[in-house]
């Protein structure tokens, strides 16, 4: 776990690649004021960081700062670390923006956000997994098997914790979680050496 100070460390939380974008897209907002924690997952090969949770002030983001991020990659950036925000209002709204967007370092966001409590939010990720990249989300979850289980062990706490009034077939987390699953075991499936080559 890192910890992160300044704007500039939130481009850590992409790959490489976009690393110029993401550094351009944190540019535009507020300044924070508190420092945040991070988790690490693999994206595109590498280890990236990415914030527990923001604690910037989305309307502080300027007109100015919204027409210089008018490019899908930049507002992607810009929403996917308003979706690690400190109000679940602000996850929810920003994470609605991303499931539809189909890179590569979307899913940590996205898979992050089913590991916690607030149900709203789990349904959102339910009602969108028929429209979730497959092949796109499979990968990151065979990259990351440390992250799934811990995504795994918190959804089981939070349901133990808060939603015990949900028989577990009912609860959106545990949907989500055997999306995630057969994910996995599909791609463990599909492996080179399960193939015999």
């Amino acid at each position: 776990m890192t910890i992160f100070t300044t704007n500039a460390d939130l481009a850590s939380a992409f790959p490489s690649i976009l690393r110029q974008q993401a550094e351009e897209a944190v540019s535009a907002l507020p300044q924070n004021l508190r420092p945040f924690h991070t988790f690490s997952v693999r994206v595109s090969g590498e280890t990236v960081s990415i914030p527990q949770r923001i604690y910037h002030n989305p309307l502080e983001v300027s007109v100015g700062a919204r027409f210089r991020l008018a490019t899908p990659e930049k507002l992607a950036i810009i929403d996917c670390l308003f979706s690690r925000h400190a109000d679940g209002f602000v996850r929810e709204e920003r994470l609605r923006r991303i499931l539809s967007v189909n890179q590569t370092w979307i899913p940590p966001f996205v898979i992050q956000l089913a590991g916690e409590y607030v149900i709203e939010i789990l349904r959102v990720i339910e009602q969108a997994i028929p429209s979730l990249d497959r092949t796109l989300y499979g990968e990151f979850v065979a990259n990351n098997p440390e992250f799934l289980n811990r995504t795994k062990q918190r959804i089981v706490s939070y349901w133990d914790c808060y939603y015990r009034s949900f028989k577990s077939a009912e609860y959106p987390g545990f949907r989500i979680q055997a999306f995630l699953e057969d994910l996995g075991e599909r791609k463990a499936r599909l492996a080179p050496g399960l193939l015999g080559e």
